[in-house]
């Protein structure tokens, strides 16, 4: 549901009343990949809105940095126990020392749930949760018993307390439901901020032989986004066009490892092959301006950050439909790859066999699709209309 344009006229004036926000999350390290970037950018957004102020609340992660929450609040708070439910008994009392008057859930699985819920009990207040594709088939099935036990104790509860759901597409919107969850559900985008040129090269590209192109991978480097699958298409379909390099960018799943060195080891071209590790901050930017296309297929996402980010920098996609962007499709931005090797090589051939006038084109449709439809100021004004709505009425949706 989005809000009117009257709502947003009264919001960019700053006629409606103060409104403290907090964004409740497992991780704001680099290490949590598109969860506490979109959090990030969200918070971001909705704070330049008159009267809004937005404080984070976070699990101590000693994987990585903090992340650029440039100057918002950002409480973390230290965990007992296993990392992968993060009980941490101070964060209740943390949130409640805060007097917010709605707070946000980001994704589903730890000690947040009850977390929030409490939170709610306590003030008689309300909250959002955005489950990021976590209630999507495939993110069900992984770990199922696990996850069947987790909605039996706590999450069910969790969810049905919330005044609505917020779900990144209509695809994830039908997964919600389909897991059997009723709370209303309001649909809303990721999006991303339009980026400056970025000064300077990744040390990888100025390695490359004049004339190279470079396909970009940029995310956790895991089962789910078929990375493995990825090389060995890339290994048969490179031979068409040998000016084509693939690049992984990201932090390897340590359990994965073995098996993409085996793939490299194995591959006819594996020099052209190159896993370059994470970057982060101002790398990132120039990771995007070092490339020539972007590819992504996964087999679950809620709306995956780097898409829209490589749409922002121009750069034509191949994506899988379980990506969740399917406006990318019509809008001649991307085309579909699938997520097995064979298909995922099939759509390499089609894309490097493509006229460069034609990829130029999509370049142009991917920077016209973010700025019309993904753009964070856009999406931070339709978000702090819905907070207003559900902290007048919760059971107004």
């Amino acid at each position: 549901m989005m809000s009117s344009d009257s709502t947003i006229r009264s919001l960019k004036s700053g006629e409606a009343t103060s409104l403290r926000v907090g964004m409740l999350v497992g991780t704001v390290s680099t290490a949590g990949g598109g969860v506490s970037e979109a959090v990030r950018s969200l918070s971001l957004a909705i704070r330049r809105i008159p009267g809004v102020s937005v404080e984070i609340f976070s699990l101590e992660d000693s994987r990585s940095d903090g992340g650029d929450f440039d100057d918002l609040p950002v409480h973390r708070v230290p965990i007992r126990g296993p990392a992968a439910f993060g009980y941490a008994p101070e964060l209740v009392p943390v949130l409640l020392s805060r007097d917010l008057d709605i707070l946000h859930v980001h994704g589903l699985w730890m000690y947040l749930s009850v977390a929030a819920r409490r939170w709610a009990r306590a003030t008689g207040k309300t909250y959002v949760v955005s489950p990021h594709g976590m209630l999507d088939p495939w993110a069900l099935e992984n770990s199922a018993s696990k996850k069947r036990f987790a909605r039996l104790l706590y999450e069910d509860a969790h969810l049905r307390g919330a005044a609505c759901l917020h779900a990144l597409s209509a695809a994830e919107e039908e997964a919600i439901v389909a897991a059997g969850i009723s709370t209303p559900v309001t649909i809303l985008p990721n999006g991303v901020d339009l980026p400056s040129v970025p000064v300077g090269k990744p040390p990888w590209r100025t390695s490359m032989p004049p004339g190279s192109r470079v396909l970009l991978f940029l995310g956790r480097v895991t089962p789910k986004k078929r990375v493995l699958e990825l090389i060995q298409a890339f290994d048969t379909a490179g031979a068409a066009d040998r000016n084509w390099h693939l690049v992984i960018v990201g932090p390897v799943e340590a359990a994965y490892q073995k098996q993409l060195d085996a793939a490299l080891e194995a591959a006819v071209c594996s020099e052209r092959i190159h896993l370059v590790g994470p970057a982060y901050g101002d790398e990132r930017g120039r990771v995007y301006a070092a490339a020539e296309a972007f590819i992504l297929p996964s087999l679950s996402e809620g709306l995956p950050m780097a898409a829209l980010e490589a749409f922002a920098f121009g750069l034509p996609a191949l994506l899988s439909p379980q990506c969740n962007l399917p406006e990318s499709f019509s809008a001649g931005a991307a085309m579909e790859t699938g997520t097995d090797q064979e298909t995922i090589a099939e759509s390499l051939l089609h894309f490097f066999s493509m006229r460069i006038d034609h990829r130029l084109l999509m370049s142009q449709r991917a920077r016209r699709l973010v700025a019309e439809k993904f753009d964070w100021n856009r999406i931070g004004f339709e978000m702090v209309a819905l907070y207003r709505r559900l902290v007048r009425q919760p059971d107004e949706l």
